[in-house]
C-alpha cells in the first residue's frame, strides 16, 4: 500500500435524512468489501475531519471511495481522483449510467417551457454543479440569444433548497438532478406536489464513484472489482432500491467529455454564465 491510513467510504450526494439508513448500509458494505479486498484492517481507517468541505476530502490521498459530481470531476478534481464506476438509477430521465436534470416550476405556474421564463427568477444549487448549473446554463443558452435571460439568479446551496425556493415562490425555476427529483417525489411528496417539471436537460454520465490516485493500477482494479460485487449483492437489493439504484457500470475520465462540451457550447452562444 502506498498510503497508511484511509477515510471511511462516504456517499454524500444523495444522503438525505429520509434515506440515511439505506445509504449507511451501502457505505458499510462497500467499506467492508474494500478493506477485505485490499488487505486492510478497520483500524487503518480514520474519521473524516468535520471541518473540511467535500472537495477537500475528495482530494485526500486516503480516499477509499466516495461519490462526486461530474462537474468537479472535469474541473477542480481533474487529475486528482480516479473514477471507479457509476451507479444506474431508476429515476425519470435516467438511462443506464446517464442522467439529466428536470426544469422545475411551481405547479400553479403558467409557464409551459423554458422560453417562457425570460425575465423571471432562477435558483441553482451551486456553481460547481453539473445538474443545477452547467446543464441549466446549456439549455438556457439555446434561448437566451447571448444576453442575460433571468431577472435574478440566486444560489441555494442544495437541490432540496432549490425545490423549496420554487415551491415557496422565492424563485420561478430550478434545474434539479433527475435522481434528486425522483427521490423527492418518493420521500417528500408534500413538497413535490407543489411543483412540476416542464422539461429535461440533455443527459450526461451520472455521478461517479471515485477513489484516490495514491492506489496503484493493480489496487485500482481490485477496488473496481470489490465495488462491482457490492452493487450486485442480492442482500443489499432492498437498500439499493430505496436509493433508486438499479445497476452499475465502470467509467473513466474520458466518458465525462460531454460536460466540457456543454460548457464550451454555451460560451460559444454568448452565454458563459448563468444569468
Amino acid at each position: 500500500m502506498s498510503h497508511r491510513t484511509y477515510h471511511p467510504v462516504r456517499l454524500p450526494m444523495y444522503d438525505w435524512p429520509e434515506v440515511r439508513a439505506a445509504t449507511e448500509r451501502l457505505e458499510n458494505a462497500l467499506q467492508d468489501a474494500l478493506l477485505d479486498a485490499l488487505g486492510l484492517r478497520p483500524r487503518d481507517c480514520v474519521p473524516w475531519p468535520e471541518d473540511r468541505g467535500l472537495e477537500v476530502n475528495w482530494r485526500q490521498p486516503g480516499l477509499l471511495l466516495s461519490q462526486t459530481c461530474g462537474y468537479p470531476l472535469t474541473h477542480a478534481l481533474k487529475g486528482r481522483v480516479r473514477p471507479v464506476g457509476v451507479p444506474h438509477y431508476a429515476a425519470e430521465g435516467c438511462e443506464g449510467g446517464r442522467y439529466c436534470s428536470h426544469l422545475v416550476v411551481a405547479r400553479d405556474s403558467s409557464h409551459r417551457e423554458l422560453a417562457d421564463l425570460r425575465g423571471r427568477r432562477a435558483v441553482y444549487n451551486g456553481p460547481d454543479s453539473q445538474s443545477g448549473m452547467n446543464a441549466f446554463r446549456f439549455e438556457v443558452a439555446k434561448v437566451a440569444s447571448g444576453a442575460p435571460f433571468f431577472s435574478s439568479v440566486r444560489e441555494s446551496g442544495g437541490h432540496l433548497a432549490s425545490l423549496r425556493a420554487v415551491a415557496e415562490g422565492v424563485a420561478d425555476i430550478a434545474s434539479v438532478d433527475a435522481v434528486c427529483w425522483s427521490l423527492a417525489c418518493q420521500e417528500l411528496p408534500a413538497l413535490t406536489d407543489r411543483l412540476r417539471s416542464i422539461g429535461r436537460t440533455a443527459s450526461v454520465p451520472g455521478l461517479p464513484l471515485v477513489s484516490s490516485l495514491s492506489f496503484s493500477e493493480a489496487e485500482a482494479e481490485t477496488i473496481a472489482g470489490a465495488v462491482q460485487s457490492v452493487f450486485e449483492d442480492v442482500t443489499l437489493a432492498e437498500d439499493r432500491s430505496r436509493l433508486l439504484i438499479c445497476g452499475y457500470s465502470p467509467i473513466s475520465d474520458a466518458d465525462y467529455a460531454p460536460i466540457l462540451e456543454m460548457e464550451r457550447r454555451a460560451a460559444e452562444q454568448g452565454y458563459p454564465e448563468l444569468a
